[in-house]
């Protein structure tokens, strides 16, 4: 299993790598220059493997998007464990388009200039078979981030990861992390409540897990009332510009639960153009962790966020990739822990993006 302290580094100082990274990607990188890897069979799961080889790895990173800077946090981890390494790495923009992403994916495959692959997939299950199946017969390692594929969105621990691919690094948005986000949201306000929920798209894994938790706690506490849920495409224009209509149509919202935090710092502009924010009525939670949403924390004007580390997610992807290519064993599945960021605790962490 992978070293906890790993993750528990990055998670406390946000973009330091932690040394047991650093010494992985270091030796990953000897044994490719000093010829002492041998080409190995990487296991899979279900019976199904691959070669790796001896040669440097060339990298695609299928992003879900570039457009915000969570994405941008990724990225730059995954480029500098390339870095680490020795290895290239191309990204591809889809711009939350999935079908886009999964011609990229099949351009990527057929072209042979790549042997492995970073997925963050906008739609896992229309890329489920191109990953586990179409890369590995082409000898493309795959490893995927961020949003399970397959299927297996709303799924836990190990069932998270997809047979015919290395591993999948992320889970801190899955469906356990989100059901036990939004049913602390619940217990801690008592009573009955008129609650708005802010989301990505409607194919995004982490779109997915929000409506399940909304149902797992609505069964649990019927007076937490869910009125409206709006999806947008992450942005901070969006956030703002779908949620002005919510608060003016729901004077009466007392809970706004946003998952990530570009889209809360527009609904927190919009509550405020609406008169909404500081009415003594209405409690906004986000999740992503960035450095707004840090700084509204000790503003007051969300009641705390719940970190994101895209940064760990794709340098990890990334650092698994090069372990497994030169024949050391990873886990299936890496959780990256979540951390609830109140005022309280504000000073002990540090936001990756």
């Amino acid at each position: 299993m992978l070293d906890k302290r790993r993750l528990r580094c990055f998670s406390a100082v946000g973009l330091a790598l932690g040394t047991a990274l650093m010494t992985s990607s270091l030796a990953s990188t000897t044994a490719w220059a000093d010829g002492a890897c041998k080409p190995h069979t990487i296991d899979l799961g279900e019976g199904k493997s691959m070669m790796g080889g001896c040669g440097p790895l060339h990298i695609a990173l299928l992003m879900a998007a570039t457009n915000n800077t969570h994405l941008q946090s990724a990225i730059k981890g995954a480029k500098e464990a390339a870095a680490k390494i020795g290895a290239t790495l191309d990204v591809f923009d889809p711009n939350w388009s999935a079908s886009v992403q999964y011609n990229q994916a099949q351009n990527v495959i057929s072209s042979g200039k790549y042997n492995a692959i970073v997925g963050e997939m906008n739609d896992g299950n229309q890329a489920c078979k191109i990953l586990t199946e179409t890369a590995r017969e082409k000898g493309v390692l795959v490893a995927v981030a961020n949003e399970p594929i397959c299927d297996r969105a709303a799924e836990e621990g190990e069932k998270l990861w997809a047979p015919g691919t290395l591993n999948f690094v992320g889970g801190s948005q899955g469906r356990g992390p989100f059901r036990d986000w939004i049913m602390d949201i619940a217990k801690n306000n008592p009573g009955p409540q008129k609650v708005a929920v802010v989301t990505g798209p409607d194919l995004n894994a982490n779109t997915i897990n929000t409506d399940l938790a909304l149902k797992d706690v609505k069964a649990k506490y019927p007076d937490f009332d869910v009125v409206a849920v709006v999806r947008t495409d992450y942005t901070v224009v969006q956030g703002n510009s779908k949620t002005l209509p919510l608060f003016q149509a729901h004077p009466d919202l007392t809970i706004l639960i946003s998952n990530y935090s570009d889209m809360t710092r527009g609904a927190v502009q919009a509550a405020k153009q609406a008169g909404a924010l500081g009415n003594g009525k209405l409690k906004i939670y986000d999740s992503g962790g960035n450095i707004w949403a840090f700084q509204a924390v000790k503003a007051g004007q969300i009641e705390y966020t719940r970190t994101l580390l895209p940064y760990t997610e794709m340098y990890e992807s990334v650092i698994q990739l090069g372990d497994a290519w030169v024949g050391k064993p990873v886990p299936r599945t890496t959780p990256l822990e979540v951390h609830e960021i109140t005022k309280d605790t504000i000073d002990k962490f540090q936001p990756q993006y």
